[in-house]
């Protein structure tokens, strides 16, 4: 695999579309400082994933993003794309050619690619995991890194280790694991505290569940009780039902005959309206008919009129086409004329633009010797000044030798100061260090103290919290069987409040007067006696079976409104009808014990009530009555609940509902309370957990602070010593540099000297130069003067041309236009004529109109006629079908008395039915089906019911979702109790998951990082010439978590602390650190950001023969201001420039395999395999490009 192309769009200074085609081999991007260098390098980071804005030299990443310039507006887009050859399918995917995009808005939206697909981060990051790729790999390496890699933080160099080991991925699934275990350890907690409040709950409900059966047993006896008591009443009203059933089949036999008569004079109606509607539709025709000759008519006297008009403009128009015909013809004359002028200019031009075409023939010619003789001095003068720079080039490096030395010379004598310095601070960080320990493990002490007092804690409120749990659910449970109570008085108050306001039981004659007491008079017809009465039930039972057909007698104010009521009745006869006048009834008075005394009247009608039961006295419970006169009266069987009994039912369901209010709210209180008691032990359970936890992190906090001060003793300890050996290296270091320095200086003026006497020849051949340029600048004017010449004839020939061939066409046009006049002019005659004839035959056409007209109005009239009998006739059978629907309606009347009757029994039942399916919310047909009736008495069932009410009663409120939720709460538990097994084996078996990564990844860790030892130990050598270096693990017991040491000693110096080594020597190291990575596992390739800046002459040497060494196995990509790396180990150079200010822009030239990337269109040449050290590449590097020869061989930024 390797990088085969870098896109980018719109990416800080790459304003413009632009391709970087990289071959096998090193890569070198040069160009002057600001031009944009380093923006390649952050492209390629910032499309392999980095995510800070830091990295990208941003405060935000929308920064990376083309801002515009003086000259461009800001773009709102930035893509960076790299292209892989994935041939040998080092990618795990399968495509040759591997495309990773990333794109960023200036809206903030972002979004990665691969092969031009939507993927994610993570995706691309598995897709490289183990190629040596990533954004934190090292693929980029910058000089700020050289630091980073050496500093005293190992994280960053770790990374480097660990992705050339591959075990990323392996680090990856550890902290999955880990995760999931502390969630899994969580959750097993969490369960615990669950498990143990459910069954706290199961307990609960179990004592609920028993109470529940027994409510249910005792409901189900008093269901079956109730039941047989309601077939028994309402058989007692079948015989009366069986009656009326057959008074209704007689009357519902009688009623055809009366809809058979209506049904003849509605046909007769119907007969006279056909007749009056034939008689109308023929009216409407004929009226029809009458329109549209009016219509025809207007039509003609509008189209006359329009022929009229269309006649004069017809002769407007032909005088305008014979004005316009004599216009044209004096045009066309004009036209020709103009024609003959144009042909003669044309011929002179023509003449004009041969002779221009000589004459530049021949200063081209010219021209094209100056610009021979320009290119020979040219490239004399270019060999003359490269040899001058190779000897200041020369004298430039040992000179950097010198200054080299001499800062060494500087930096040993300055470290050797710090370095005692440091030793002295490393004695007393040691003592510090020492104290620190010792409070650390008094700090590890008390933290463990703290944590077992949290634990005790928590254990308490965990108790705590499952009583309040307890008490919850009861109180909950008490609320439940409240709601439920008042929810059952307040349906059976509404069901009856509802027969109530329906006056059901009311005789039907009664309930149809009460409807129309309103044509009596107001307050002629006062109400029925039941609404003057009130009483408990046992009372209302026994006046109503007393009374019997009397409660439902009508209280009227006086004897004449019962007389209005009489003839009433006699017309209505709504049916059997009791009237109570209050003028007529004398004041009565009470016996003691009489039924008067036990009942509340009031108003008027109460004189009524005392005298209907002042005197009577109830027998054996209403078994019988006694009046004032000693007579017995015996009442039948008892029927169903009367208007009394419902209103005193009502007046009990309203006082038990005010106490099943107040029972609620009690409960509702209690809840109230219980559960603020549950939130207030959850809470402090939670605070006590959180104090526990708390103090848990204390105690590892502290444990980690001892382990790092244990640490930093012994780093320390290593680093005094090191401190000493380093001090001793050093003064010889220092005799080594002067010797050094004097050598250098005597070099540097010998090749000074030696450059002197080359520039004289310089100054002549520049002479030479600019009087061959002034020769090509004449010849290339006098060029122009007649190119210019030869584009004006050929311009002034173009307008010639151009206006012949524009007379011809007009010509052309103005004859045809005078034909098509002609045609028009004799269009327009025949026209005229045509117009004449049609006009004469519409005149006679409208007077046989007119006359049409005035028959259609006479018939119009003697059809509007015929229509009026035909209404008359109707009316008449109207007359007829009144009277046979007011015979039937009689007929219908008494079928509704009959009827009435049978609804007010069937009313009973329907009482008895909703009675029975509101206490028992289900239909009567479903509680009748598969019934079996109890063998006992009436009375003994009755007694029965009422020992099961109060037994029930005394039961108290239960919990009906008792049995339900005890079984949900006991398989609740046992999923709870599996679930619990479940994270257990979980656990255990990601404590195993844990020891297995561990173990691989210890292997492999271990297996590269002594690959990676052996390796930087060989480039290390060949880099220094010498010296010795080595790789340390500070714990080999534990190589996935513990530092790696760094250590260094150049050729001819004992073993010292890297951070005391010279920039140069700590860049050597580094570099060598990667490579020895890289021929571990080599990454695809390798981009160095000005990496060889700190280097000398010397190390520029040795730097360049190791890429040369390992650019077979890693492609690199290496951006320099050094030509030594670009010329000794390039084999493509791409120059980054800024031509327009603000924009970036490229230049690419291959060195060693081919022709350049970037083909000059001026003169279709090629530019030319260029040596190492090509001239336009120092410049480049120094200095903005030089303008381009006139020849056009300078290269142009390549096309994006």
């Amino acid at each position: 695999m390797r990088l085969t192309k870098l896109e980018v769009h719109g990416f800080k200074a790459f304003a413009d579309h632009l391709e970087f085609h990289f071959e096998k081999g090193v890569t070198a991007i040069v160009g002057p400082n600001g031009s944009g260098k380093s923006n390649v390098s952050d492209a390629v980071r910032w499309v392999l994933g980095e995510q800070r804005a830091r990295a990208m030299r941003g405060a935000k990443m929308e920064d990376v993003i083309f801002h515009g310039s003086s000259a461009r507006k800001p773009v709102n887009m930035a893509e960076v794309s790299l292209h892989f050859d994935n041939t040998e399918g080092e990618l795990p995917i399968p495509f040759k050619e591997v495309v990773i995009t990333r794109r960023l808005l200036r809206s903030g939206e972002s979004e990665y690619l691969l092969n031009r697909a939507p993927c994610r981060l993570r995706d691309i990051q598995d897709l490289v995991r183990g190629t040596g790729l990533g954004a934190d790999s090292g693929v980029v390496i910058e000089a700020k890194m050289i630091d980073a890699l050496l500093s005293d933080r190992p994280d960053e160099r770790r990374e480097l280790f660990e992705e050339a080991a591959g075990v990323g991925l392996y680090r990856d699934r550890r902290r999955s694991a880990e995760r999931r275990l502390e969630e899994t350890t969580t959750d097993l907690a969490r369960l615990d505290d669950l498990i143990n409040e459910v069954q706290s709950q199961v307990r609960s409900l179990a004592r609920q569940r028993r109470r529940a059966e027994r409510h249910a047993e005792l409901t189900s006896r008093r269901f079956a009780v109730e039941i047989s008591l309601a077939v028994r009443e309402m058989a007692a009203w079948k015989d009366e039902l069986e009656a009326l059933d057959g008074r209704l089949t007689e009357l519902q036999g009688d009623v055809p005959g009366s809809e058979e008569a209506i049904a003849a004079a509605e046909l007769q109606r119907e007969e006279a309206h056909a007749a009056r509607a034939t008689a109308e539709a023929s009216r409407v025709e004929l009226a029809r008919l009458a329109s549209e000759q009016r219509d025809r008519t207007q039509r003609l006297e509008r189209e006359l009129a329009v022929a009229e008009e269309r006649q004069r403009s017809t002769t407007m128009r032909r005088q305008r086409a014979e004005e316009e015909r004599k216009e044209n013809e004096a045009f066309g004359r004009r036209l020709r004329e103009d024609r003959e002028r144009a042909a003669t200019d044309r011929s002179t031009l023509e003449q004009e633009v041969a002779d221009a075409a000589e004459n530049l023939q021949q200063r081209l010619s010219a021209e094209q010797t100056t610009r021979e003789a320009v290119q020979q001095a040219r490239a004399a003068l270019d060999q003359l000044e490269r040899q001058v720079r190779e000897h200041r080039d020369q004298a430039r490096r040992i000179e950097l030798d010198r200054d080299s030395a001499s800062r060494e010379h500087a930096e040993t004598e300055q470290r050797r100061e710090v370095l005692e310095v440091e030793r002295q601070n490393l004695v007393d960080a040691l003592e510090n260090i020492e104290r620190e320990l010792m409070t650390a493990r008094e700090q590890v002490q008390v933290s463990q103290a703290d944590a077992q007092e949290a634990l005790m804690a928590l254990e308490g409120a965990r108790l705590a919290t499952g009583t309040a749990r307890t008490a919850d659910a009861e109180s909950r449970a008490m609320l439940a069987n409240a709601l439920e109570r008042r929810t059952n008085l307040e349906g059976k108050r509404n069901a009856l409040a509802a027969l109530e306001r329906e006056r059901v039981g009311l005789a039907p004659s009664s309930a149809r007067l009460l409807k129309e007491k309103e044509r009596f008079g107001e307050g002629a017809v006062l109400g029925p006696l039941t609404d003057f009465v009130s009483a408990n039930e046992d009372v209302a039972k026994l006046v109503e079976r007393y009374l019997g057909a009397t409660m439902h007698a009508i209280v009227v104010r006086d004897a004449a409104a019962a007389a209005a009521v009489r003839s009433w009745h006699a017309s209505a006869q709504p049916g059997p009808l009791l009237l109570l006048p209050l003028d007529v009834v004398m004041e009565a008075n009470s016996d003691e014990g009489a039924l008067a005394g036990a009942v509340e009247s009031s108003g008027e009608a109460s004189r009524w009530v005392r005298a209907l039961l002042g005197r009577v006295k109830a027998l054996d419970g209403g078994d019988a009555f006694v009046d004032e006169r000693g007579a017995m009266y015996l009442p039948g069987t008892a029927g169903g609940p009367g208007p009394l009994q419902r209103r005193a039912e009502l007046t009990r369901l309203e006082s038990d509902l005010a106490a099943a209010d107040a029972a609620r709210d009690e409960a509702a209180l209690a809840a109230e309370a219980a559960r603020l008691a549950l939130s207030e032990a959850e809470r402090a359970q939670q605070a006590a957990t959180e104090a526990h936890n708390r103090a848990q992190q204390e105690v590892r906090r502290a444990q980690e602070v001892q382990q790092e001060v244990e640490r930093r003793r012994e780093r320390a300890e290593r680093e005094l010593a090191q401190s000493n050996a380093l001090a001793e290296r050093l003064v010889s270091r220092l005799a080594e540099l002067e010797q050094r320095t004097q050598q250098l200086a005597s070099q540097a003026e010998a090749l000074h000297a030696r450059a002197g006497e080359a520039d004289s020849d310089i100054t002549d051949a520049r002479e030479a130069l600019s009087v061959a340029e002034r020769d090509q600048e004449q010849a290339r004017e006098a060029r122009a003067t007649w190119q210019v010449a030869q584009a004006q004839a050929q311009a002034r020939l173009s307008v010639a041309i151009d206006r012949e061939k524009r007379l011809a066409e007009e010509d052309s046009t103005a004859a045809a236009r005078l034909e098509s006049l002609a045609r028009e002019l004799s269009t327009l005659s025949e026209a005229d004529q045509d117009l004449l004839t049609q006009l004469e035959g519409w005149r006679t056409e409208l007077e046989t109109e007119r006359k049409n007209l005035a028959d259609a109005d006479a018939r119009l009239a003697e059809a509007e006629r015929a229509v009026a009998a035909a209404t008359a006739q109707s009316d008449a059978c109207e007359s007829v079908l009144d009277e046979a629907r007011r015979r039937a309606t009689a007929l219908g009347e008494q079928l509704h008395g009959a009827q009435l009757r049978h609804t007010e029994l069937s009313g009973r039942r329907e009482t008895i039915r909703q009675r029975l399916e509101t206490e028992w919310r289900r239909s009567l047909d479903d509680l009748l089906a598969g019934f079996e009736e109890l063998d006992l008495e009436t009375e003994a069932l009755r007694e029965e019911a009422k020992t099961l009410r109060e037994a029930l009663d005394d039961l108290g409120p239960v919990n009906p979702l008792a049995i339900e939720e005890h079984e949900e709460e006991q398989r609740r538990l046992e999923f709870l109790t599996s679930q619990r097994n479940d994270l257990v084996a979980a656990k255990q078996s990601l404590h195993q998951a844990i020891r297995e990564i561990d173990s691989t990844a210890r292997e492999l860790f271990l297996a590269t990082f002594a690959q990676v030892r052996e390796n930087f130990r060989q480039i290390f050598l060949r880099m220094f010439g010498g010296g010795e270096c080595d790789l340390r693990l500070e714990n080999p017991d534990a190589p996935l978590d513990c530092d790696i040491e760094v250590h260094a000693s150049p050729r001819g110096k004992k073993t010292q602390r890297i951070h005391l080594l010279s920039s140069g020597e700590r860049a050597l190291v580094a570099l060598s650190l990667l490579f020895g990575i890289f021929l571990t596992k080599p990454s695809p390739f390798c981009l160095m950001d000005e990496v060889d800046a700190p280097l000398d002459d010397q190390n520029i040497g040795r730097f360049v023969k190791m890429l040369n060494d390992f650019k077979s196995k890693t492609q690199f990509i290496v951006i320099t201001h050094n030509p030594r790396t670009t010329s000794e180990a390039a084999d493509a150079v791409y120059g980054v420039t800024m031509q327009e200010p603000g924009v970036s822009s490229i230049v690419s030239v291959r060195l060693r395999n081919g022709p350049s990337v970037d083909e000059t269109p001026a003169d279709n040449t090629v530019v030319d395999e260029m040596s190492p050290d090509r001239a336009e590449l120092d410049e480049m590097d120094g200095e903005e490009p030089s303008e381009p020869s006139e020849d056009g061989a300078e290269p142009e930024p390549s096309p994006a």
